[in-house]
């Protein structure tokens, strides 16, 4: 059973005592209730019972009378010192009564003349007596009186009882759950002080796990999952700072030459051609690392804009196209999403260059709809990813052994922010295995519903543009 327990009381106590204290006052309330009750039906019982015996009593003497005995003679041979008797007449006059009865007046005062099923209570010096009514033939009446001591008795002993128990066996609950409650909390203290010796540089550390599968085991495996995210998050982090410092020190290290060189012998063309690459490699990062740095604090957080993906995939196109280098074949359809047009143009941006950067002669675009979904694949004919980096090729900082030159250019963040801003529009990205080669990314973007023709996937330009 759960119990409530006033938060100013757990402050000022702690959850051993004022969980003791707890259970103490419900077991007294509690004891309390049952003993009324349990007074009340002790009480009603012996009640009953006396007025059982006296009422077998005066049917008897009636029994008695009926026969012709006399009055005298039924009190005298029925009267005991339990149950007494009075045999009155049509008159309410007193023929014969017990010696510890008047002779005079009915013990009942007349109460029961009425109604003889009632019963009332009178007394005779200190003791109480319950007093029932019975006819008899001949206009006769026969009272019978039973002595209601025993039954006060045992009430007064049970209520003593109750008076001493109640506290006791509060007092007993309380101190088994407070010392149940430092036996149950025994786990959560081991955790408790585990968590407390971990430094922010020994988060491999775990608290230990109770054999039970209750609160407490679940507490601890909650705790020693979190502590595996920290570690995980600190892991990254760490090296995200070391990939990110490694990444900026090549271009500062370039230009830092370059103007001790120019500080010398003073600047020439060749300065200027080699400082400005690498300004603009850094200024990428930056802008790269600041994205990603609102992605982990509060997110991307997207415009809701209308969106022609189509028409962001057709200016990669041109673009890559306008290079020269490589053969670009696009195959899109009119195809209308929702989100931040220069989010999901720098998704198109990234997953071309990526596409181009590992070609081998050629990088192919598609666009089509697929129920609900847009879905974008950009492939190339180079050597493919294996299939166990293509989960991996999404983290940060992430290349692979071939792309690891720096002339390949890229410091392995453009798929990281792909995954990050579609993440951020409800969609999803997946490296794949082309067909011809090469390795093809899908992305998956939820579409607003367009009037057309939707053109199939495989539906290529049956010749290829190049420039």
């Amino acid at each position: 059973m759960r119990m409530w327990v006033p938060v100013w009381l757990r402050e000022r106590w702690g959850v051993r005592v004022a969980a003791a204290a707890a259970a103490a006052a419900v077991v007294a309330v509690a004891l309390v209730l049952a003993g009324i009750a349990l007074v009340l039906l002790q009480e009603r019982s012996v009640r009953s019972s006396v007025e059982d015996q006296a009422r077998a009593q005066a049917l008897n003497a009636v029994a008695r009378l009926d026969d012709g005995e006399s009055p005298e003679e039924t009190v005298t041979e029925i009267a005991t010192g339990f149950v007494l008797l009075q045999v009155l007449d049509a008159d309410g006059t007193v023929l014969a009564a017990s010696p510890q009865l008047s002779t005079t007046e009915p013990v009942d005062g007349g109460a029961t003349a009425a109604d003889p099923d009632s019963t009332v209570t009178a007394s005779v010096g200190d003791d109480p007596l319950l007093v029932v009514r019975e006819p008899a033939a001949g206009s006769l009446a026969v009272l019978a009186a039973g002595s209601l001591a025993a039954a006060e008795r045992s009430t007064e002993t049970v209520t003593q009882l109750a008076v001493v128990g109640v506290p006791l066996l509060a007092l007993v609950a309380g101190a088994a759950t407070y010392l149940f409650a430092g036996l149950a909390l025994r786990p959560v203290e081991a955790i408790r002080s585990r968590v407390a010796a971990i430094t922010g540089q020994d988060l491999a550390r775990r608290v230990p796990e109770p054999v039970a599968r209750d609160e407490v085991g679940r507490l601890a495996r909650t705790m020693n999952d979190m502590l595996a995210r920290l570690d995980a998050a600190q892991v990254a982090q760490r090296r995200f700072v070391g990939d990110a410092s490694h990444e900026l020190r090549s271009p500062l290290a370039t230009i830092t030459a370059r103007l001790e060189l120019a500080g010398r012998r003073g600047p020439t063309a060749g300065d200027v051609a080699a400082m400005v690459p690498e300004a603009h490699r850094m200024a990428r990062l930056i802008e790269d690392l600041l994205l990603l740095a609102r992605a982990d604090e509060r997110g991307l957080a997207p415009r809701r804009d209308d969106v022609d993906l189509d028409e962001l995939a057709d200016d990669e196109a041109a673009r890559l196209r306008a290079t020269g280098a490589l053969t670009v074949r696009a195959a899109t359809v009119p195809v209308r999403v929702t989100g931040d047009r220069a989010q999901l143009a720098r998704v198109l941006r990234n997953l071309v260059d990526n596409a181009a950067r590992h070609a081998s002669s050629q990088v192919t675009i598609r666009l089509r709809s697929d129920g609900t979904e847009a879905v974008l694949e950009v492939a190339d004919d180079g050597p493919g990813i294996p299939p166990t980096d293509r989960t991996r090729v999404f983290d940060r900082f992430v290349r692979l052994d071939e792309g690891r030159a720096r002339d390949a250019g890229g410091v392995g963040l453009g798929l990281a922010i792909v995954a990050e801003v579609l993440a951020a529009h409800g969609g999803s990205v997946e490296a794949r295995a082309a067909d011809g080669g090469g390795a093809l990314m899908r992305v998956r973007l939820p579409r607003q519903p367009v009037d057309g023709v939707v053109v199939p996937s495989e539906a290529l330009p049956p010749t290829a543009s190049r420039s």
